[in-house]
C-alpha cells in the first residue's frame, strides 16, 4: 500500500496485521465479546471507538461498555438502524450525549479527529474497515481489538517531551518537537476550564501533567486546590487526580515525567508516581545529616541520574479558597515568603547538591556549599551544573564527579547581575520564576528579578554581555536569542555580542515564552502571539493567551494551553490542544457529501399564527418582544422532563406546539398538554432553539449539521454539513464537531442561515441554505482568517440574529459583531492587523454557568428605555430599571442614585449627562427577559434578602429561582412565582395565546396558562 510504504517498521507491522485479519471472511471472524474489550483497556477513561454492533440487534453492547467503564464511546455505523438502536438504548440508560455518541456513516472512515481514540473496537460485520482508518484515529499507545486480535499503535520518533517545568534541565523552554508545526486545527478543549495559584505543568509518553498550587481567587478554582491531574494528551480527558501535600509552594522545578514514572519531589521526598494509574511506587530520601534538611528545592535528570537541591524547611504557606463569583482577577502582591527576605527560609533555598542513581534510589555523590543557593538559578547542561548564590558567587559542578569547575565572585561580574528584584507584579511576573537558563557555551540571567539581561560564559563563568533590561522571557534558538519583553524591549539577540537581530513584538506583563520548532509564543494584549521564525511575522492566536506560569507547552506532537486563573479577555478557557493541520484542507468546497437527502414528499400543513414565539427570543431580530399580553394571573398547566435532565434549549411556541432541543442532541415537539408529540435525534449538542418556518424545524447541531424537519410529524427532511469535514474531537465531555453549528440557526424568506466553528484557526463557515431543498444559496469560509497578516479573524461566539440586511453573530476577541452580506454572504467586517484582542466572551454552549443571563436594552416609542446589564461572566449586575428620556447633569461632576449606574462591561466610561431611572428592581439576575404590552416578563434568580449592591460579587449560586410579571408602569409586581430551577438563557416564551413557556436548567419545561 502506497500509505504504509512511507510508514516505519513498527507501523508497517501493525498495518498488517489488521489487513490480515480483514482479510479473514466475515463468518469466521472471531466474536467481539465485552468482557474481552474491558480486559484489554490499558485505562477504565478515554475515548473508545465502536464499529458496527458485534451481534445484530445487540444494542446494549454499548451501553454496557459505557456502564461497566468510565469511557466515551463512539458508535459509527453505516446502518441507519443500527445507528437509531444505540441512540435509543443509550437515551433510555442515561448516557446518550453525555457518555455515548452514535452517528451514521462508512465504516472506511471513522469520523474523528487523528490521534483521538484509545481504543477502536472493530465488529466482525464491519465490512470495509481499514488498518489505516483504525491507526489514523487511533492515539499512540492506542489499541486497536479486532476479536480477538489486539494491536497497539506506536508511539512516533519524531515527537519531544516537556519532561521538566522548562521543558528541560537546562530552563530553556525550547521543544524540538517535529510534527507540532503551524498551521493548527483544535485537537480538544477539555476540563478543568479554571484553577488556583500556581501551576506546574510537565507531558511525556503520552499524558500531561499539571500540578495545582493553594491559592483560589475564586469559587471556580477550589475543586483543584493543592491537586495533581494527569490528562491524555491526545483527547483531554483526565486519567487521574491525586492530592499535593499542603505547605509546600509547588511553583519550583520539581517534577520530572519520563513514559515510565513521574517524579514528584515535596517537603517530604521524591515520590515516585504510575504515570498510568496515578500511585505511588515509592519514594528517594537523602540523609538530612548532611542537607539541612528533607525539602527538595529543585531537580533534574539526565541519563538516568537525578541531581537535586535539598535543604531545609521554608516559609510555611496556607491554603486559600475563595468563595468569589466569576472569571478570574486576582489581586497582585507579595504575600508569605515570597519577599525572599531569609535564605535560610526562602522557598527553594538550600545548601546541598546531590545526585541519585535513578534505578536504584542510591545517592552517588553529595556537594555542600556554606552559602545558600538559590533554586531559582540553577540549571544543567552537558553534565554540568550551574548554581548561583545571590550576591555572593556564581559556579559549575561537574555532575559526574561533583568537583567545581569554576566560580566566579568577581565584583562586576556580581555588580551586572545584581540584587534580586521584588517581582510579584502584573508587569514583572512571578517571584518564584526561575531567571537562569543556559546554552552550551553560554548562561543567561533574565526575567521578573532582574534589573538587567546578563549573559555569561559557560565555559569560565566570564561576564560576555548585558543588556539594561531584565524582565525578559528568553527561548534560545539556533537563530538566535529570543527575548519577549514589555513595551519595546522585545528582540532577537546575537549570542556572542547581544546585537539585536530584528524586534519583537511587544509582550504584555507576566506570561513566560516558550518555543517549538517554528514559533515562539507569548502573551500579547489579549491571545497569544505566535512569532513565526522563518520570517519573524507576527500572528495572531485569539481566543486564549499563554497560562500565567506555564505558557504554551509543546508535547506528543501538540501545544497544550493550560486551565484559566486570571482576568483577562478571552473566548475559549480550560485545558486547550491545538494539533498541526498538516496538509488538511480547510477550504474543499461544496459537494454532493454534505447535504443528506430524506424524506422528499409534500411537506406537510403548519400555522405558525400572529403572536407566536417561532424562534428563539421570538424572531429572527431576537428582540425579545412579543406582542400578546401577559395573563394577570397564571397555572402551571403542565410539566415536561427531559429524561437524564439534560439541559435543554430555549423553548419556542408555534401552531399549539412547543419545540426544544437539548444537549443530548434531541429535538423534541411536545403538544398543548405538554405530551411528546415527536422527537428526532441529531448526532450532537443542541444549544440554541430550532426555528420553525415554512411549515419545517430547522436546528443546527453540535454534530456540524443543518438538520431540516416536517414540524407536524419529525419526519427528516435533509441536513447539511456546514464545515469542511467529519471530524469529531473531545469538548467538555463530549464528543462534537471540530466545526458545530453551535450558534443555532435563523431563517427568512425561504432562507436558512447557520454557521459553524469554534475558533477562527480551524476556519469559521457561514452557509445560506434554500429552506425546502437544503441547496447551497452562498457559502463564505474565509471569515476566520480575515486578516492574512496575523492569519486571525471571527470566530463563532454567539447566537445568529438577522439585523437589517446584517447576518450577525458575537465575533469573539477581535471582531465583537460579526457581520455577513444576507444576499452574498460576503463578511462585512474591517480585517483587524494587529495581535491584540479587545472584547471579552464566554460563549453560552461551552460555559453556561458564566453566560446564562441576559442583558436587556429596550427602548419605547416614548424615549423611554427598559434596561438591564449584566457582565460577560455574570459576576456584575446592574438593576432591571427604566430610564427616562431626558438626561439629568451630575451633580459636582458624580453620579448620582437617581441617574444610571456605570455599565458594569464599560469601566472607562467617562462622567456626564445620564438618564434618570424612573423605576429599578434591586435584587435581581436575569436568565430571559421579554417585553411585552405594559409588562416585562422576567425569569430569574434573586438574591438573599433582596438586595445587593450593584455589581456586587456576592459568593456562591445560591439564589431562589422565579418567573415574574413586572408593571412597566411602577416596576412593582404583577405577579411572582417561584420555579424549581433557574431558567436556561433566553428561556422563556410566549405564544399567540398568552401561554408562558419556560425551559428550566434542570431539565424541565414548564408550560403557565391564565389562571381566570
Amino acid at each position: 500500500m502506497k500509505t504504509a510504504s512511507r510508514l516505519t517498521d513498527p507501523r508497517r507491522h501493525v498495518l498488517l496485521a489488521i489487513a490480515l485479519w480483514t482479510s479473514t471472511a466475515v463468518a469466521a471472524a472471531p466474536r467481539v465479546t465485552l468482557e474481552g474489550v474491558l480486559e484489554r483497556l490499558d485505562s477504565p477513561r478515554g475515548v473508545c471507538v465502536v464499529l458496527g454492533l458485534p451481534e445484530a440487534g445487540r444494542a446494549g453492547f454499548v451501553t454496557e461498555l459505557a456502564r461497566q467503564s468510565e469511557l466515551l464511546i463512539y458508535f459509527q455505523s453505516p446502518e441507519a438502524d443500527e445507528v437509531a438502536a444505540v441512540r435509543g438504548a443509550a437515551e433510555g440508560a442515561g448516557l446518550l450525549g453525555t457518555r455515548v455518541f452514535a452517528d451514521r456513516g462508512a465504516f472506511s472512515s471513522i469520523q474523528l479527529a487523528d490521534n483521538v481514540a484509545g481504543t477502536v473496537v472493530v465488529s466482525p460485520t464491519a465490512r470495509g474497515a481499514t488498518g489505516n482508518d483504525h491507526l489514523r484515529v487511533l492515539h499512540p499507545g492506542g489499541r486497536a481489538i479486532l476479536g480477538e486480535l489486539s494491536i497497539v499503535k506506536p508511539f512516533p520518533d519524531d515527537t519531544d517531551s516537556w519532561s521538566h517545568p522548562f521543558h528541560g534541565p537546562d530552563n530553556n523552554p525550547q521543544s524540538t518537537d517535529r510534527r507540532a508545526r503551524a498551521p493548527y486545527l483544535t485537537q480538544f478543549l477539555a476540563e478543568p476550564m479554571f484553577c488556583p495559584m500556581p501551576e506546574v505543568s510537565v507531558a511525556a509518553g503520552g499524558r500531561v501533567f499539571r500540578a495545582f498550587g493553594h491559592i483560589a481567587h475564586k469559587a471556580n478554582q477550589n475543586a483543584m486546590l493543592n491537586t495533581l491531574i494527569c490528562a491524555n494528551a491526545y483527547n483531554g480527558v483526565i486519567l487521574w487526580k491525586r492530592p499535593l501535600r499542603e505547605g509546600f509552594m509547588i511553583h519550583r522545578n520539581s517534577m520530572i515525567a519520563t513514559p515510565d514514572t513521574l517524579f514528584l519531589a515535596d517537603d517530604e521526598a521524591c515520590r515516585r508516581i504510575d504515570p498510568r494509574t496515578g500511585e505511588e511506587r515509592g519514594r528517594i530520601a537523602v540523609d538530612e545529616s548532611v542537607t539541612d534538611g528533607p525539602v527538595w528545592k529543585w531537580m533534574a535528570l539526565e541519563k538516568g541520574v537525578l541531581y537535586a537541591l535539598i535543604g531545609a524547611r521554608e516559609f510555611e504557606i496556607a491554603t486559600r479558597p475563595s468563595r468569589r463569583r466569576g472569571l478570574g482577577h486576582w489581586p497582585w502582591g507579595v504575600w508569605a515568603g515570597h519577599d525572599y527576605s531569609d535564605p535560610r527560609k526562602n522557598f527553594g533555598s538550600g545548601r546541598t547538591l546531590v545526585a541519585i542513581d535513578e534505578a536504584t534510589g542510591k545517592t552517588l555523590w553529595t556537594h555542600r556549599e556554606e552559602a545558600y543557593l538559590d533554586s531559582r538559578g540553577v540549571c544543567m547542561k552537558n553534565g554540568r551544573i550551574y548554581y548561583y548564590s545571590p550576591e555572593k558567587f556564581l559556579a559549575c559542578l561537574d555532575a559526574r564527579t561533583a568537583e567545581v569547575l569554576w566560580r566566579r565572585s568577581d565584583e562586576e561580574l556580581l555588580r551586572a547581575i545584581g540584587p534580586n528584584g521584588r517581582a510579584q507584579h502584573y508587569v514583572t511576573g512571578y517571584a518564584t520564576t526561575s531567571y537562569i537558563k543556559c546554552s552550551d557555551d553560554y548562561l543567561f540571567f533574565a526575567g521578573p528579578q532582574r534589573s538587567r539581561m546578563v549573559v555569561v560564559r559557560a565555559s569560565d563563568g566570564e561576564l560576555a554581555w548585558q543588556k539594561p533590561h531584565g524582565n525578559l522571557q528568553i527561548v534560545l534558538r539556533p537563530d538566535g536569542v529570543y527575548a519577549a519583553g514589555p513595551r519595546q524591549t522585545g528582540q532577537v539577540l546575537a549570542y556572542a555580542s547581544g546585537d539585536e537581530i530584528s524586534k519583537l513584538p511587544t509582550r504584555r506583563a507576566c506570561t513566560r515564552a516558550t518555543g517549538s520548532i517554528d514559533s515562539v509564543f507569548f502573551r500579547t494584549t489579549g491571545g497569544t502571539v505566535r512569532v513565526d521564525t522563518a520570517t519573524n511575522t507576527a500572528q495572531h492566536i485569539a481566543p486564549m493567551r499563554p497560562p500565567c506560569q506555564d505558557g504554551v507547552i509543546i508535547s506528543d506532537g501538540n501545544l497544550y494551553w493550560g486551565p484559566w486563573m486570571c482576568g483577562c479577555q478571552l473566548s475559549l478557557y480550560g485545558h486547550i490542544c491545538l494539533t498541526s493541520a498538516g496538509s488538511f484542507d480547510r477550504r474543499p468546497g461544496i459537494d454532493d457529501s454534505r447535504l443528506e437527502r430524506g424524506h422528499a414528499g409534500p411537506v406537510e400543513r403548519f400555522d405558525v399564527r400572529p403572536g407566536d414565539w417561532p424562534a428563539y427570543r421570538g424572531d429572527r431580530r431576537c428582540s425579545g418582544v412579543t406582542t400578546v399580553a401577559i395573563p394577570p394571573r397564571v397555572r402551571r398547566e403542565w410539566s415536561f422532563e427531559i429524561p437524564s435532565s439534560a439541559m435543554p434549549t430555549a423553548p419556542v411556541a408555534a401552531g399549539d406546539a412547543v419545540f426544544i432541543g437539548d444537549r443530548n442532541g434531541v429535538v423534541r415537539a411536545l403538544d398543548a398538554r405538554g405530551e411528546e408529540r415527536w422527537k428526532h435525534f441529531t448526532g450532537g449538542a443542541i444549544y440554541f432553539p430550532p426555528v420553525i418556518a415554512d411549515g419545517r424545524v430547522f436546528v443546527g447541531s453540535a454534530d456540524g449539521r443543518v438538520h431540516a424537519l416536517e414540524a407536524a410529524s419529525g419526519r427528516h427532511l435533509w441536513s447539511f454539513r456546514v464545515g469542511p469535514a467529519e471530524r469529531r474531537i473531545h469538548v467538555y465531555g463530549k464528543l462534537i464537531s471540530t466545526w458545530p453549528v453551535a450558534g443555532g440557526v435563523v431563517a427568512h424568506d425561504g432562507v436558512v442561515y447557520a454557521a459553524a466553528g469554534i475558533a477562527h484557526y480551524d476556519g469559521t463557515h457561514v452557509v445560506a441554505l434554500d429552506a425546502a431543498t437544503g441547496a447551497v444559496k452562498w457559502y463564505n469560509d474565509t471569515s476566520g482568517a480575515l486578516s492574512s497578516k496575523v492569519n486571525s479573524g471571527i470566530s463563532l461566539q454567539g447566537n445568529l440574529r438577522i439585523e437589517g440586511n446584517e447576518l450577525r453573530f458575537d465575533g469573539g476577541g477581535v471582531y465583537k459583531t460579526a457581520r455577513y452580506d444576507l444576499e452574498t454572504g460576503k463578511c462585512l467586517n474591517t480585517p483587524h492587523e494587529g495581535v491584540t484582542s479587545r472584547f471579552q466572551t464566554a460563549f453560552y454552549p461551552y460555559y453556561p454557568e458564566y453566560s446564562q443571563f441576559l442583558s436587556l436594552d429596550h427602548t419605547f416609542p416614548d424615549g423611554t428605555t427598559l434596561e438591564y446589564e449584566a457582565s460577560y461572566e455574570g459576576s456584575r449586575h446592574s438593576p432591571l430599571a427604566l430610564l427616562s428620556k431626558e438626561l439629568v447633569e451630575p451633580k459636582d461632576g458624580k453620579p448620582g442614585d437617581d441617574r444610571t449606574r456605570r455599565r458594569v462591561s464599560d469601566r472607562a466610561r467617562p462622567a456626564g449627562p445620564e438618564r434618570r431611572r424612573i423605576w429599578q428592581v434591586p435584587g435581581g439576575r436575569y436568565n430571559s427577559l421579554i417585553v411585552a404590552p405594559g409588562a416585562v416578563l422576567a425569569a430569574g434568580q434573586r438574591l438573599p434578602g433582596n438586595e445587593v449592591r450593584e455589581g456586587e460579587d456576592t459568593g456562591e449560586d445560591r439564589q431562589p429561582a422565579f418567573l415574574a410579571a413586572i408593571d412597566l408602569e411602577d416596576g412593582s409586581d404583577i405577579w411572582r412565582i417561584d420555579l424549581p430551577a433557574p431558567a436556561v438563557r433566553g428561556g422563556t416564551a410566549v405564544d399567540h395565546q398568552g401561554r408562558i413557556v419556560a425551559s428550566l436548567r434542570d431539565g424541565r419545561v414548564l408550560c403557565f396558562t391564565a389562571d381566570e
